[in-house]
């Protein structure tokens, strides 16, 4: 069996793993060049230059595109609606992509998304979008102050005024009725 070196930040030491390609196959022919590549790949992916993916599930834990969820989604329809119940297919299937969710508030008050999602963007489209990601796109307060570049408690101070203005602000009302609407 070939022995490999694994990858390491510059400054640490090297760890040793047996493999007979290993990660580095799959970037390339060559060891070498293989692994030039994969570490250039992990760089960017430390630094941020590479979306993360697992950002794709956030709130609703199916990560694909849009057409695979939707697909996994109508799969598990029957497992929810079976003679048995299963309650975190029902969680899921209930569940609304954050995506979803940000490009229909978007177009209601007609905002660009980098704008809504913008700390210090006035007017309570981003309230809504807070209380919509944490009620139907399965988010905690955290990723949603993370998402909008605010503290957690931020998000919950935001959403409990919001819910104070619901029933004066018939307006107030009939937008999150309506996104709640879209969303589905």
């Amino acid at each position: 069996m070939e022995q490999l070196w694994g990858l390491y930040l510059p400054g640490e030491e090297e760890e040793e793993v047996s493999s007979s390609g290993g990660s580095t196959s799959l970037f390339g022919r060559g060891y070498a060049k293989g692994r030039k590549r994969y570490e250039e790949f992990v760089m960017e992916g430390i630094s941020g230059k590479i979306p993360n993916p697992l950002e794709r599930g956030r709130g609703h834990g199916i990560i694909g595109t849009s057409v695979f969820i939707e697909k996994i989604r109508e799969q598990y329809t029957e497992l929810a609606t079976g003679s048995r119940e299963v309650p975190a297919v029902k969680k899921i299937l209930a569940q609304v992509e954050p995506e979803r969710i940000i490009r229909v508030i978007c177009g209601m008050v007609k905002v660009e998304r980098q704008e809504l999602l913008r700390k210090g963007h006035k007017g309570v489209a981003r309230g809504v979008l807070m209380e919509m990601l944490y009620r139907y796109g399965g988010m905690k307060q955290r990723e949603i102050g993370e998402l909008m570049g605010i503290d957690y408690s931020a998000v919950s101070v935001i959403r409990k005024r919001l819910l104070g203005l619901q029933g004066k602000d018939q307006g107030l009302t009939a937008l999150i009725e309506g996104v709640r609407k879209r969303s589905r």
